[in-house]
């Protein structure tokens, strides 16, 4: 895998969670922070899978890739989605975040890793369903994937709602983030980072162009 994909992908995703982090500071906006949290994510799963493909993989490596990379990533875009949707519940959205976290971080750390394929797996990804195949770890990822929809659906009803089309990039940014993952462990994985970098920059298309002010007309200049 070419590690400058990666690294599009890092820069990206920590420039837009930095931008994200500083509309939430201004305005105090949950979903601005749910978001930069994710893309903080995506960026370090990425740092992790730079790090495996150039000095090789190791259980903590693979871990912070499958912890933020995998698991927390989308459920905290989904979180985000749903603060936008419905700002009252905002507690329970935080709520469930918190336990999506913890629940992920424990069982994590505590689950056995498959040593030999990591060790094998030079130049590409080791897929999750080999490395941590039968623990809890690996189980998470099928209800974490399900956010996905939120993320997908919300964006799209978003759009229609507000009449800002650009935020159909976004779900289209996920959706293509998404793809990537699927390719890993198949014969296309080397797609995984350019899938990865097209991703985010998609997402961060639509977030800049929603984001931008809109223009106005010079007032005409008055006359005596």
């Amino acid at each position: 895998m070419n590690p400058v994909f990666p690294l599009i992908a890092i820069a990206v995703a920590w420039t837009f969670a930095g931008q994200l982090g500083r509309q939430w500071w201004d305005r105090r906006r949950d979903h601005a922070l749910a978001w930069a949290l994710s893309l903080f994510l995506f960026g370090l799963g990425h740092v992790a899978v730079l790090i495996g493909l150039t000095a090789g993989w190791s259980s903590p490596t693979f871990g912070i890739y499958w912890l933020s990379g995998a698991l927390l990533n989308v459920p905290l875009l989904a979180i985000g989605q749903l603060h936008l949707l419905d700002r009252k519940r905002s507690v329970i959205w935080w709520t469930l975040a918190g336990l999506a976290v913890l629940w992920n971080v424990v069982f994590t750390i505590t689950a056995t890793y498959d040593t030999a394929v990591l060790e094998a797996a030079t130049g590409g990804i080791p897929a999750g369903s080999e490395v941590l195949a039968g623990t809890t770890a690996y189980a998470l990822l099928r209800p974490m994937t399900y956010t996905f929809a939120i993320v997908v659906i919300g964006s799209v009803y978003s759009a229609v709602k507000m009449k800002k089309w650009a935020l159909l990039l976004i779900a289209v940014g996920t959706t293509v983030a998404a793809a990537g993952s699927s390719v890993i462990g198949s014969s296309v994985d080397y797609l995984f980072p350019v899938l990865s970098a097209v991703g985010v920059l998609l997402m961060y298309t639509g977030f800049r162009t929603v984001s931008a002010p809109a223009r106005t007309s010079e007032p005409a200049t008055a006359t005596a």
